[in-house]
């Protein structure tokens, strides 16, 4: 015979039975609110646990209940006057009671005539679906029996075979002799501590400690907590469900019970990334962004390089060599004739195709955010194995954004895989391209310029939100990882050229671009603004060039500048121009002649899609 749990517990509040609770903790048990009233204290009795005396209680944590009989988060959490030496229960996995055939599930409670030793009620769920988001229905499992009337209020709906719990008793109607129990999973979203012990696959139960005790530490969020939802989990596949959450630990626990947490689909660790950009609290907001980084760590799927953008396929090993014949015996000299002389045939030509460098991206993207005059949103994440990491998100004033974004890069780094080379990307609004963001470097300890400590490239806005030119760029760099070299395409000074013209006659154009002027003159933002539109990957520019709008007669430092770009690489893939470009700020950083080095002010757009797969915005919340 087995006996009963003795975590099961009576509740006797002023001198009376009101209900049931049971043990979740050496000090802690938990019932209905409604079973307590208005009273903040109660009483605890342990049947099973006979040589026990009864305990004193006090409430200290209250659902939302409101009184009504249909109020949601009818639940209260006593803490008793002393720890007890009874094993706590368990809770069964989500779906433990829905399993097919149908499991029987016991509630103890202590009705009327019961309040000694309480009596047992044999229950099923009705279905998988909750009434009002709060509650299951409950049935008799034989179509008789107990019923759970009153005493039975806060009781643990158990699986008689595992005896671990399900949910508590909340209700019971006496017409449809129906029962209502709040599920563990909505217990938790009550009462966060619970959150800990309820079973989520795959966050074990110190990871989601960690969060908890950040959330509870966090200031109340600005702005509606259905956007925080919605950024941090939309684009991943996570359904969500209608409606604002409550508070910022139910937005984090219905991730935490409604998703498993995947390489590349982890919804929680962009949560906790968007919700440091607004506690306010630095520490508080690194912390949030490590739990973040171990989080990704614990998921990550190890993967072989062949995750990366493809490249080209290199040209099969030569068969070997056939073993040589054995040599004929020697010959009489009479017998030895002249050699007939023969011309080998030539050896079929090998392709010569230059490795593709396996890139660690991080991407840094500035926008206007709307949300004034002179606010940006800047964003900076991490690519790994394909998909995309946010390390830190934020609203800045233009004069806060490089000592944040350096900040949150030295971040970034702790993401990519170390295996690649780094490689960070600004994802600019056109007009900032030719903002020296390669030169920025930070205030303390580190004072080199960013590009040159890796290699630095700049994207257009404009150009990622066209899907026809993130096709094209697509089709491109097929073409591109076979080229052995990087011819450049000159826009000289000399000569008219007509920027409404230019984008078409760029179309087929597969090397790098290249102009002589900076895009401050009309006439050349014009230029660049073609040269942008049209799939070109790869377009540089002097910052600091032929000066003015007008054409010349090329005897300038701009085309000095083409000059020297051309003769510099020609020679090289154009997967590899970053670590040349590096390279070219490298040296021009240590030059110390006369005049400033050719490559001092030199802006790069260099645009790989295959390396930076877009992340959808959503207009709308993803709810079917």
């Amino acid at each position: 015979m087995t006996r009963s749990p003795a975590w099961h517990a009576r509740i006797d509040v002023a001198g009376l039975v009101e209900g049931s609770g049971f043990l979740v903790s050496d000090r802690t048990v938990l019932t209905c609110a409604h079973v307590l009233g208005h009273h903040d204290r109660a009483e605890a009795v342990f049947p099973g646990a006979p040589g026990l005396a009864p305990l004193a209680a006090r409430v200290v944590a209250r659902g939302a209940w409101a009184g009504g009989d249909r109020d949601p988060g009818d639940l209260a959490v006593l803490e008793l006057e002393r720890p007890v030496a009874i094993a706590p229960a368990a809770f069964a996995a989500v779906d433990a009671p829905h399993a097919a055939p149908s499991p029987k599930l016991v509630a103890y409670g202590f009705p009327h005539g019961y309040g000694e030793e309480g009596v047992q009620s044999e229950l099923v769920v009705t279905s998988r679906q909750l009434i009002g988001a709060e509650w299951a229905q409950l049935e008799f499992a034989r179509g008789y029996g107990q019923q759970t009337d009153r005493g039975f209020s806060g009781a643990a709906v158990m699986l008689e075979g595992s005896g671990t719990v399900a949910g508590m008793v909340v209700s019971h109607d006496p017409v449809t002799r129906n029962s209502r129990m709040i599920p563990a999973t909505v217990l938790a979203r009550h009462w966060a501590p619970l959150g800990d012990l309820v079973p989520t696959p795959g966050y074990p139960a110190e990871e989601k400690r960690g969060l908890r005790r950040l959330v509870a530490r966090s200031p109340a969020v600005p702005g509606p907590l259905d956007r925080l939802l919605r950024e941090a989990a939309g684009p991943l596949r996570v359904d969500l469900p209608p409606g604002e959450p409550r508070s910022l630990w139910e937005a984090v626990w219905y991730l935490l019970s409604e998703s498993t947490p995947t390489a590349g689909a982890l919804p929680l660790a962009e949560l906790a990334v968007r919700l440091g950009g607004l506690v306010g609290d630095e520490a508080l907001a690194q912390e949030l962004r490590e739990w973040a980084r171990a989080h990704r760590a614990r998921h990550d799927a190890p993967r072989p390089w062949s995750s990366a953008p493809p490249g080209p396929v290199a040209p099969p090993a030569p068969a070997p060599a056939p073993a040589p014949a054995p040599a004929p015996a020697p010959a009489p000299l009479s017998a030895i004739q002249p050699p007939a002389v023969t011309v080998p045939a030539p050896a079929p030509a090998v392709p010569v195709v230059p490795p593709v460098r396996r890139w660690s991206p991080i991407l840094v993207e500035i926008r206007r955010s709307g949300a004034g005059r002179n606010a940006l949103l800047v964003e900076v994440s991490a690519y790994r194995d394909g998909s995309r990491r946010l390390v830190g998100e934020e609203r800045l004033a233009e004069r806060e954004v490089r000592a944040w974004v350096l900040d949150r890069i030295d971040d970034a780094f702790a993401e990519i895989d170390p295996e690649g080379r780094e490689l960070i990307a600004f994802a600019l609004p056109r007009g900032w391209l030719n903002k020296p963001v390669d030169r920025w470097a930070g205030r303390k300890a580190m004072s080199t310029p960013l590009g040159c400590v890796a290699p630095v490239v700049v994207m257009d806005h404009d150009r990622r939100a066209s899907g026809r030119l993130q096709f094209r760029l697509k089709k491109i760099w097929d073409v591109l990882d076979r080229q052995p070299g990087s011819a450049v395409h000159r826009i000289s000074c000399t000569g008219p050229v007509r920027p409404e013209r230019l984008t078409v006659q760029l179309q087929d154009v597969t090397g790098p671009v290249a102009l002589t002027r900076p895009p401050k003159a009309p006439r050349d933002r014009a230029l660049h603004g073609a040269v942008l539109d049209a799939p070109a990957p790869i377009v540089l520019w002097p910052r600091t060039g032929c000066p003015g709008g007008a054409e010349c007669d090329g005897a300038c430092r701009g085309e000095e500048f083409l000059d020297a770009l051309a003769e510099r690489l020609a020679a090289l893939p154009p997967g590899e121009l970053p670590e040349q470009i590096l390279a070219l700020r490298r040296t021009a950083f240590a030059h110390d002649g006369p005049e400033p080095h050719w490559a001092a002010e030199l802006s790069f757009v260099w645009e790989d899609p295959r390396w930076f797969p877009a992340v959808p915005r959503l207009s709308g919340t993803p709810v079917g």
